[in-house]
């Protein structure tokens, strides 16, 4: 079974924000990060309205609709912040979600609950890190629900442009600690499963 994904009307508007900018695979993405991390992330101290936020709108400053001339994850975080105090959010809970953003590619495992939870869900579905925790039948669900489409392809491409465009951000980063962009196209929850 799915796990819930919070319906509230900033989670609506996140959605539809989401979906009036993303292409269909970075759209899915998005879910995905949320219910893999919600899978993987099991903490009384989640803010999950804050949560599903933050990975709806994580990847917007790669879309054509946002991209601009600094990094996707800043670019994510200030629309965030700027939608959040649209809809009069206590800045606490819209530095939360800023935060969640801009930390959602670090390396090291973070600790809060909110940032974890979209750290965790993104790694799952972009390299496969961690997908070792997610029971089998929440992993088909979700897969399911919200499908790869061209996921592989596609963010590799967006994350190789972003990299070069960015050579001191997170994904330039990434390509030199881990070379990222190979694993776009390993990622074992692309498997057939038995």
């Amino acid at each position: 079974m799915i796990p819930t994904i919070p319906r509230t009307p900033t989670t609506r508007a996140a959605a539809d924000l989401a979906a009036e900018a993303a292409p269909p695979y970075l759209l899915n993405h998005s879910y995905r990060t949320y219910l893999f991390g919600r899978c993987l992330v099991v903490d009384p101290e989640v803010d999950h309205e804050a949560a599903f936020v933050a990975a709806m709108i994580h990847d917007l400053g790669l879309t054509d609709t946002y991209a601009g001339e600094r990094e996707f994850a800043r670019v994510g975080a200030d629309l965030a912040c700027h939608f959040l105090e649209g809809r009069g959010w206590d800045l606490e809970r819209i530095h939360v979600v800023e935060e969640a953003i801009l930390r959602h590619t670090n390396l090291m495992a973070e600790q809060v609950p909110v940032f974890r939870l979209v750290q965790a869900g993104a790694a799952v579905d972009v390299a496969g890190l961690g997908w070792e925790g997610l029971a089998s039948d929440d992993l088909a669900d979700i897969l399911t629900a919200y499908p790869r489409l061209d996921f592989a392809t596609g963010m590799r491409s967006s994350f190789l442009d972003e990299a070069h465009r960015h050579p001191e951000g997170a994904f330039a980063h990434l390509e030199r600690v881990v070379a990222l962009s190979d694993r776009f196209g390993s990622n074992p929850i692309d498997a057939p499963r038995a």
